[in-house]
């Protein structure tokens, strides 16, 4: 009997279980491939017995289930009325010659790659084996009995649900983009805060009045809701948007450069004198009302960066746009901000388009205080319609 910690080996010992043996007997609650053993496995799969797999969660990945669509020998549990949690590898020559490995290691590549497993490899040749046996045949047997083989339908309807779930599952993971070292959600300050928390946070706010940060962006949808297109702003009003304006050239008393000052960005500034089409474009992908995708922040992105055909465009003055459009979805990313809202979240500050929405605005978008209902009363349903904005008064340094 033999205690396995380290992942690479518990792959390693699996690899010349299926080597060794001319049956197995598997039963996991998740499957996908990607280890040494999983290819092993699909190299030896006739001499597969009974392999029960679980998809509670839909943690099990398509990639395994489309190997064994309508299999008799590879079954899977799809009931959901409790959770199908076992890991047991059992393979055998027969009942006086055979080894299992049992413990916490599902057969997916991050349990046999990456993650922290205990297991305990067990052989015949150890004591009170015979009834060990007997006891796992019986239990498999028993998982045999609840699972089924999963049609070619089945597959892609399980397919299907599993891309729509995907997001969910790795926010849940507390994963978003590719940064590897980002911060656990449960050790940040901003993400779980309630929304009378986060709204107390930006009221009390030492840098800039709150009531002045609401009417600027007020002024803003006011301005995209008169207009049907950003080409169609006078340019004072583009320059306000742009934040850009001075307090001279502003037709309001509000000061412009709160959610992030553009006065130093030549070139933006030239694109929005010359009412650029690309940028007017840009902003006609992000609708004024309703749910915003991806998508829909990838197009704009595409359309921006065509106004910058020499170079110059850049997520700080892209995000401020986008921030004085949909404030509720976008927070200007600026050199004011940008320190301290990377080291919350535990990214980069190098954040490129793409990490500016996957390890960003994902992550704003699945905290407690922005999924929180809107207020009812006036004041708070102002700042609601600008909550994710609204972060640059609490990470700004003056």
């Amino acid at each position: 009997m033999e205690i396995i910690t380290k992942a690479s080996k518990i792959d390693g010992a699996l690899l010349k279980l299926i080597e060794k043996y001319k049956k197995y007997y598997i039963a996991t609650a998740w499957a996908s491939l990607g280890s040494k053993s999983s290819i092993k496995l699909l190299h030896n799969k006739n001499k597969i017995s009974k392999m029960i797999v679980g998809t509670h969660f839909y943690q099990t990945h398509p990639n395994f289930i489309k190997k064994f669509i309508n299999s008799k020998k590879v079954k899977f549990i799809l009931k959901t009325n409790g959770i199908y949690h076992p890991k047991v590898y059992l393979f055998s020559n027969s009942r006086n010659d055979w080894e299992c490995i049992i413990g916490s290691a599902n057969f997916t590549v991050s349990a046999l790659t990456k993650n922290n497993e205990v297991v305990v490899h067990i052989k015949s040749t150890d004591p009170n084996s015979t009834n060990i046996y007997k006891s796992l045949m019986d239990t498999i047997d028993g998982y045999w009995s609840n699972s089924e083989s999963i049609s070619e339908t089945e597959y892609h309807n399980y397919k299907n649900i599993w891309n729509k779930n995907k997001k969910k599952i790795n926010s849940l993971k507390g994963k978003y983009g590719k940064s590897k070292n980002s911060k656990p959600l449960v050790k940040s300050k901003i993400f779980s805060l309630s929304w009378s928390e986060y709204f107390e946070l930006i009221n009390n706010y030492e840098f800039h009045s709150f009531e002045g940060r609401v009417k600027l962006l007020n002024t803003a949808k006011r301005y995209f809701s008169d207009n049907n297109s950003f080409s169609q702003f006078k340019k004072i009003k583009r320059r306000e948007i742009a934040g850009i304006a001075t307090e001279k050239q502003s037709e309001s008393d509000i000061g412009w450069g709160w959610f992030g000052s553009m006065k130093g960005a030549g070139k933006f500034q030239n694109r929005i004198n010359v009412n650029n089409k690309f940028i007017s474009q840009a902003l006609d992908e992000i609708p004024l009302e309703g749910k915003i995708n991806k998508s829909d922040y990838s197009n704009f992105v595409n359309e921006f960066q065509q106004a910058f055909p020499d170079g110059g465009s850049g997520v700080a003055i892209a995000s401020r746009l986008l921030a004085m459009k949909r404030p509720d979805y976008f927070v200007c990313l600026d050199t004011q901000n940008r320190p301290k809202l990377c080291e919350e979240f535990g990214i980069t500050k190098s954040v490129s388009f793409e990490g500016y929405w996957d390890e960003i605005i994902e992550r704003i978008i699945d905290s407690v205080w922005w999924l929180s209902e809107k207020p009812k009363n006036k004041t708070g349903a102002q700042a609601w319609l600008g909550r994710t904005a609204m972060l640059d008064a609490i990470f700004y340094e003056e």
